[in-house]
């Protein structure tokens, strides 16, 4: 057991309002705890600059630029500024009975002599999980003696549309909800302490907040604790919230013979596991595949979803293509032609990408998507963008065929493990071919952090050469994958 730190995050701490255990294993156990992935830290960095960006609404103010882990620092600094008569202050450090936070902005009113504090999220509404996070922060710069007028939620505003990030952020005022909580702290922090001064990890089951808002980072830990297989109930398509209700009442295992009142595909997928044979449906299969139009064009879509929109037009998250891949079959013994797009700058991607998707996808034939709603989308937002070309990509919309659904209702492998996505599908049904292991870039998050690398100034010429053939490389993967997948649902 560990000693406890002399002071705990606010971070720390809202790990004990999600999960006590959580909270103990992060304190005397972090070396259970998963490896921060890329993706994670990708959202980290996101937040950063979203908070970044926040203090150019409200100027004036002084950073507290100790680093995070600088707690006796940025607290004697905070209250340096406070005293010398800052009005506005950034990053501001507080600290009560163990408890830290640290405050994305706080303004000083003259007027009523106390403060606001506003706490920047990178979304688009208030969520649940921010209310708890605030009310705690609040409660902790009330504790250490600053006098609250008012607490904010600042989230981006998803009306807001590039170049005009006048309103880009949107405050809301939650002042209310954090006082009708705010007497439930204290009681909540001395039951995280309480548990943390325990000789013992408490005794808490997994739960729906093992995997909501995030997955917890002890999930593989506390999972294998209590025997859950690698296939279970867990992993049945669509079981949503019933899969904490089959766990509760025992019944982990797909060939329990109390799990009933499936819907047909979930009892696919059970009937497969206890048979260990591939399910296909021969039948529909082609009944499917002779609706679509040759030539057959494979497209895929690698695309940018900045929290801060930075294209004309664009607003927060909002998807913009910057790749493509195009792979076209002219019929079913041809060798296929390939087209690639990349765009390697920070400008907008559209009106070069635009003119080459059209090229590339030509007038006839099928276009093979999988999850073909995702292509759709982003073409019909090109659409929108640009109405010279409106006709032309409305056109493509329209001759989108999608293999997904076809292959959700016909086939089951046991290797899809409840999943049919393309990485899981595609090993599953075509071996070696359909793998992507062993790729400098093998996933969408991938392609994202690194088409932000290849356009970022700091990145030497060679090092972007290497990028662009990673990132060509995926792509053309991915389109390359759904042709084997097509050929191979061919062979049936």
């Amino acid at each position: 057991m560990k000693t406890i730190p002399s002071l705990l995050s606010k971070t720390k701490l809202m790990r004990g309002y999600r999960c006590q255990k959580c909270m103990y294993l992060t304190i005397h156990h972090p070396e259970l705890e998963a490896p921060i992935t890329p993706e994670t830290q990708a959202l980290f960095d996101q937040g950063n600059l979203v908070g970044a960006k926040a203090r150019e609404y409200f100027p004036g103010g002084i950073l507290i630029d100790n680093r995070p882990w600088d707690f006796t620092g940025a607290l004697a600094a905070t209250q340096e500024k406070i005293a010398a008569g800052a009005n506005i202050i950034y990053e501001a450090a507080f600290a009560y009975q163990g408890c830290y936070a640290r405050a994305d902005i706080i303004r000083y009113s003259a007027t009523s002599k106390r403060w606001c504090i506003y706490e920047v999220k990178s979304t688009t509404k208030v969520k649940p999980e921010h209310l708890d996070d605030v009310g705690l922060q609040a409660w902790i710069m009330a504790k250490s003696g600053l006098p609250i007028e008012k607490i904010y939620i600042v989230h981006l505003n998803s009306a807001c549309r590039f170049p005009d990030l006048s309103n880009l952020f949107t405050e809301q005022d939650v002042t209310d909800q954090i006082r009708a909580r705010y007497l439930s702290v204290q009681p909540k922090i001395q039951e995280i302490y309480s548990i943390l001064r325990r000789p013992q990890v408490p005794d808490i089951d997994i739960g729906p907040y093992c995997l909501a808002p995030t997955e917890c980072g002890f999930v593989s830990h506390c999972w294998k604790e209590k025997n859950i297989p690698e296939i279970s109930v867990f992993d049945l398509p669509h079981i949503r919230e019933r899969k904490w209700e089959l766990y509760y009442a025992g019944i982990i295992s797909l060939d329990d013979t109390r799990l009933t009142e499936l819907n047909e595909l979930q009892q696919r997928m059970v009937d497969v596991y206890k048979s260990g044979q591939r399910f296909v449906d021969r039948q529909a299969i082609q009944a499917a595949l002779n609706t679509w139009t040759f030539p057959l064009v494979f497209l895929d879509f690698e695309t940018i979803n900045p929290a801060i929109p930075r294209y004309a037009g664009c607003g927060p998250f909002q998807h913009v293509p910057f790749q493509f891949s195009v792979h076209v079959m002219a019929d079913p013994q041809a060798k296929c032609m390939h087209h690639a797009f990349l765009h390697d700058s920070a400008s907008d991607p559209r009106p070069t990408l635009i003119p080459a998707l059209l090229a590339a996808c030509g007038e006839h034939g099928s276009i093979v998507a999988y999850y073909g709603k995702f292509e759709a989308e982003r073409i019909q937002a090109l659409a929108d963008y640009s109405p010279e070309h409106t006709d032309a990509l409305t056109a493509l919309i329209n001759r989108i065929v999608d293999p997904l659904p076809e292959i959700r209702s016909h086939v089951y492998d046991p290797a899809f493990a409840g999943s049919f996505s393309l990485k899981r599908v595609a090993p599953a049904l075509l071996g070696e071919a359909g793998r992507y292991e062993g790729m400098t870039i093998a996933n969408g998050g991938d392609a994202q952090r690194a088409f932000e690398e290849l356009i970022a100034p700091a990145t030497s010429a060679a090092k972007k050469e290497m990028i662009k053939q990673a990132m060509l490389d995926y792509c053309e993967k991915d389109t390359f994958v759904m042709v084997e997948l097509i050929r191979w649902l061919q062979g049936l």
